[in-house]
């Protein structure tokens, strides 16, 4: 799939963590996130999309689901090697 080449400063990951629902949230425009993020998540549960290209990405993880948990919050995942 194609990325929408989205420009630095409009690249964002969003963690949000639902207590009620008991759901953790990520959402990512960055293009490493997403592509980590279907690697080890598999596909998200919605994808956004700008003029037909893929521009971010939204998996959904219930809170029973430690190890899923686990892995997306991994600073590998989210941050990558330091430079």
């Amino acid at each position: 799939m194609k990325y929408y080449n989205t420009s630095l400063d409009e690249q964002e990951t969003i963690i949000n963590i639902d207590y009620f629902e008991k759901n953790l949230y990520i959402y990512s425009s960055r293009k490493s996130i997403i592509e980590r993020l279907k690697r080890k998540l598999g596909n998200p549960n919605k994808e956004y999309f700008t003029q037909e290209l893929i521009s971010g990405a939204c998996w959904q993880i219930s809170f029973q689901d430690k190890e899923r948990i686990r892995v997306a919050l991994s600073k590998m995942i989210l941050i990558g090697q330091m430079k």
